[in-house]
């Protein structure tokens, strides 16, 4: 039940990418316990974090992207859905 056993700390860019690694440096601030991420936002994350973990909501190919080891041993504190499709 949120404010109770959960809080979630939403944070909006509003199509503003360079506001992007100030908005991350919040959320590593508070300590949040996990950080969820779609799209351009996941590089970000993985630059503003190496501790706290991160959930890809999706990415079209994390592996090239930088973002994770591999699929299969992503490594790191990044991990999520992946929507590989040939391109």
């Amino acid at each position: 039940m949120e404010g109770k056993n959960i809080v979630i700390e939403y944070r909006v860019a509003e199509s503003k990418v360079e506001r992007l690694p100030h908005l991350l440096a919040e959320l590593v601030r508070l300590k949040v316990d996990v950080i969820v991420t779609g799209g351009v936002i996941n590089r970000a994350a993985k630059a503003a974090t190496t501790t706290i973990p991160i959930v890809m909501a999706f990415d079209n190919d994390p592996v090239a992207n930088g973002l994770v080891a591999s699929l299969a041993r992503p490594g790191g504190n990044i991990t999520g859905l992946s929507a590989l499709y040939p391109g």
